[in-house]
């Protein structure tokens, strides 16, 4: 889990990062892709700082949103917590993913993993972020797609980026590809 966004893993960080200055504190930092916007205006970007601290108002929904209160109801099963012990993770769940900056490669959509009640862990690109096995890998996404068919190791040196991610309880492992 990362330390600074707990669904991105620290040691690939910087790697999506660009340094230039945030729009919003005005210091010159490490930016990275985040949709935020307030009555002053609009930026694609901002610092770590920001991120985690302007109001959760001021960034925009991510696609996946919509499914938190079903991730809450597989991690915790009605009875197992308080109506108010739920409705906290609810709203720790919300404010973690929406603070999680985009990644370059979801072009289409935010289609981000979830395993076991809860986002997975993005831990890198295969073939430049991440260059360990890949065998231990699930695909995640629709069972027609061409992309399974060839697999990851095939896709590696295409167009296209493969993202992969674990599980945060399990351990599980996914990729997927959204093509360009």
């Amino acid at each position: 889990m990362g330390q600074v966004f707990t669904y991105i893993a620290d040691d690939i960080l910087p790697q999506y990062a660009e340094m230039r200055r945030c729009d919003w504190c005005q210091t010159e930092s490490s930016l990275y892709r985040i949709n935020i916007e307030n009555s002053q205006g609009f930026s694609d970007s901002a610092c770590i700082n920001c991120i985690k601290t302007l109001p959760l108002r001021w960034i925009y929904p991510k696609d996946n949103e919509r499914i938190i209160a079903q991730l809450i109801d597989q991690r915790f099963p009605k009875g197992t917590k308080s109506q108010s012990q739920r409705f906290a993770f609810t709203v720790e769940l919300c404010d973690d993913y929406r603070r999680t900056p985009c990644l370059p490669n979801f072009i289409q959509n935010d289609d981000w993993p979830h395993c076991c009640g809860d986002f997975t862990e993005f831990i890198g690109d295969a073939g430049t972020t991440f260059t360990g096995l890949y065998n231990e890998f699930e695909w995640w996404g629709h069972q027609d797609d061409m992309a399974r068919e060839y697999g990851i190791e095939q896709l590696i040196d295409g167009e296209d980026r493969i993202s992969l991610f674990k599980c945060l309880h399990c351990l599980r492992k996914f990729w997927i590809c959204q093509y360009t």
